[in-house]
């Protein structure tokens, strides 16, 4: 995809821009577009699976971004509340 590119019209047009990056971390190469993008143009956030990227047994997923100020919150705020907390203390142990 075109990451990079479509940042910079987000920026000139002031739009959110969010990553679907869900196998990314595997891939050099997608990282690089992400790095990209966020250093060319607006990225919001980039979303990250868990069980693609870090074989976690049930799926979890990272959300970040360049500029995360308050974003981790405000995503938690609007999650229903179906989550536990095993993918992650998978990812960590």
């Amino acid at each position: 995809d075109a990451a990079d590119e479509v940042a910079v019209i987000c920026k000139e047009l002031d739009v959110p821009h969010v990553i679907n990056n869900a196998y990314g971390l595997q891939c050099s190469k997608c990282c690089q577009l992400v790095d990209s993008a966020c250093r060319r143009g607006r990225v919001d956030a980039y979303v990250q699976s868990t069980d693609k990227n870090f074989l976690v047994p049930i799926g979890g997923a990272i959300v970040a971004g360049p500029v995360a100020k308050g974003l981790p919150d405000a995503v938690s705020n609007l999650y229903p509340g179906r989550a536990s907390m095993g993918p992650v203390l998978d990812l960590f142990m």
